[in-house]
């Protein structure tokens, strides 16, 4: 079973969190078809999706105010801010992948193979 160790989101630096996901993913381990092995998939998916959570906290409290301005009083508007805030998280995940992705010296099609 794939060991994974928990990685605070608060109080750090995103520099400090790629740093600590990087050595807890350790060493990439591959498939003789190139392909990223189980362990080293799920650890780099797991702290992808912990990093991407960190650096959308301010993206999801900025976007909960302007659906506040906004609830029982315009809903075109309310949902019109929803879909922004999606957007933006989606945006927020792929750059937080790509980050991760960078350090690790992985593609993005390798992990997506995977």
């Amino acid at each position: 079973m794939t060991k994974i160790e928990d990685i605070d989101i608060n109080n750090i630096t995103e520099e400090e969190f790629v740093e600590k996901a990087i050595a807890a993913i350790g060493e990439i381990k591959k498939n003789d078809n190139k392909t990223l092995a189980k362990d080293s998939f799920i650890k780099i998916f797991k702290y992808t999706g912990d990093f991407a959570k960190l650096r959308s906290k301010e993206i999801k409290q900025k976007a909960q105010e302007e659906r506040c301005v906004h609830f029982n009083a315009d809903s075109k508007k309310y949902l019109e801010a929803l879909q922004k805030t999606v957007s933006e998280e989606e945006k927020a995940y792929e750059a937080s992948s790509q980050i991760i992705f960078d350090k690790l010296c992985i593609s993005t099609e390798n992990f997506e193979r995977s």
